[in-house]
């Protein structure tokens, strides 16, 4: 891992400690988020990520619905080979680009309407580690207008630990990660998450991944979430 990588490290280090140092705290809820995200390839290094995610609480039943278009580009390995054999020719590159809008809205009645529109730009490193892990660090920035509320933006940074292993002829991918969110409506790092997870593929235009995320936020209710997600991913 490279020095300006450390800090950075370390700060949503203690950042998810603190998290789970208050997990046993009231006001959490149980959550499902279904997402099924769709990529096609242009080219060797470029393609266009539609995404469509939900996320429903199971007590309240509300549900609130996250639509994007975005453009990935990636990095030819120059001086190495790609960095692991997979399907999906991006998580093979050392380095990454995207850039989209996102459009956020509540989908039923209950509890406060909720509106976004958000510009999302990232930067996705990736790192081979020994015993054939793979490292990914992942800086998001946000361009944020929501209803009601003025302008802000916010900054979110997530580093993934995972590895491929085959079973028969499939290669399956578990991992674990976290992330923290810096918010400039409070001036502060006010958010964490951590996930284990596994991806699986289900054919060659198919992968499905399950996960547990736990996501703690000290500005905002609920302070707690406890997510269940399905991921369908669609590639073309």
């Amino acid at each position: 891992m490279s020095a300006t990588a450390i800090p950075k490290a370390v700060i949503w280090t203690l950042l998810l400690a603190s998290g789970a140092a208050t997990g046993a705290a009231q006001n959490t809820e149980s959550e499902f988020w279904p997402e099924l995200d769709a990529y096609v390839n242009l080219n060797s290094t470029t393609r266009l990520f539609f995404l469509a995610s939900f996320n429903g609480d199971k007590e309240t039943r509300s549900w609130e619905g996250t639509f994007g278009v975005h453009l990935d580009f990636a990095l030819k390995p120059v001086f190495r080979r790609d960095l692991r054999t997979r399907g999906d020719v991006f998580s093979r590159r050392f380095l990454s680009f995207r850039g989209g809008f996102r459009y956020i809205s509540s989908l039923t009645d209950v509890g406060q309407p909720y509106l976004e529109h958000r510009w999302v730009t990232e930067l996705t490193s990736r790192y081979p580690l020994p015993g054939k892990l793979v490292l990914s660090d992942r800086s998001r920035g946000e361009l944020r207008f929501i209803s009601g509320q003025p302008f802000s933006t916010r900054y979110r940074n997530r580093m993934q630990l995972e590895s491929d292993f085959s079973l028969g002829p499939l290669i399956l991918t578990p991992y674990v990660n976290g992330e923290v969110f810096y918010d400039t409506r409070y001036d502060a790092w006010n958010q964490n998450r951590y996930a284990v997870g596994v991806q699986a593929p289900a054919g060659a235009h198919l992968v499905l991944e399950t996960y547990y995320r736990r996501q703690n936020n000290t500005k905002s209710s609920p302070r707690h979430v406890n997510a269940f997600g399905l991921t369908v991913s669609l590639y073309f």
